[in-house]
């Protein structure tokens, strides 16, 4: 059944309006019938079963039916990266999103090759993930941040582990791991963190390096790599 993410309130809703990009995908992409029914989430209220009443030009109606899933806890985990290639971006907040990341974070390393990131298509991509995964909610999407300002303004009881591609440090399945604790994890540039950066992170309070594989991983299974591990260890 369509799932799709809407940013109005559902739980004391009897009808609901689909306007532009989600009336034309469910119109003339899907090819919805009236009766046929979708559903429904917005990150807050849990899962919703509705039916089309009617479809308009611009704007297609849907009266709510009942709640098919409420709305529960998740791992607090973020993901820190630096900003991709643009297939190879979308493929990393994909599966992000698809393995629970309450946080996607670009941050800007000397060696970025990417000056820019567009979080409207960021966003997108990670919409349509939650949609198609049953996830009821999406992470938050953070600005391209230098990497000295996010340990700068870096909040407190969070740690932070990051691939360290020296292959010097512990690997991941020697770090204990704290339930009680919040965790991030930070993967650098294609070309790797600067000497700078690396001393900058191995000497942060909560800073762990950990060493993914025998292999230097390119960044995307670097980044799945460190978010799978933490979500199933959590």
């Amino acid at each position: 059944m369509i799932r799709l993410y809407v940013n109005f309130p559902l739980n004391s809703a009897k009808e609901v309006v689909l306007e532009e990009a989600q009336n034309h995908y469910l119109q003339k992409v899907m090819r919805l019938r009236v009766g046929e029914r979708v559903l429904l989430f917005n990150g807050k209220e849990g899962e919703w079963l509705a039916e089309v009443r009617e479809f308009k030009k611009k704007q297609t109606y849907l009266g709510i039916i009942l709640q098919t899933a409420v709305q529960s806890s998740e791992l607090d985990l973020w993901m820190l990266f630096s900003p991709l290639k643009p297939k190879r971006q979308e493929f990393l907040v994909e599966k992000a999103t698809e393995l629970g990341a309450t946080c996607l974070w670009p941050v800007q390393c000397e060696r970025t090759s990417i000056p820019r990131i567009n979080l409207e298509k960021m966003s997108l991509h990670s919409r349509e993930a939650a949609e198609q995964c049953g996830r009821l909610t999406l992470p938050e999407m953070k600005s391209l941040t230098p990497l000295l300002k996010v340990l700068k303004e870096w909040p407190k009881g969070r740690d932070l582990l990051f691939g360290d591609e020296t292959l010097t440090a512990p690997s991941l399945n020697e770090i204990s791991f704290d339930k009680d604790k919040k965790y991030a994890f930070l993967v650098g540039p294609e070309g790797g963190f600067s000497q700078q950066e690396l001393s900058l992170l191995r000497g942060f309070p909560g800073g762990q390096g950990v060493t993914l594989n025998s292999h230097i991983l390119r960044a995307e299974t670097a980044a799945l790599v460190g978010l799978s591990y933490l979500k199933f260890c959590l």
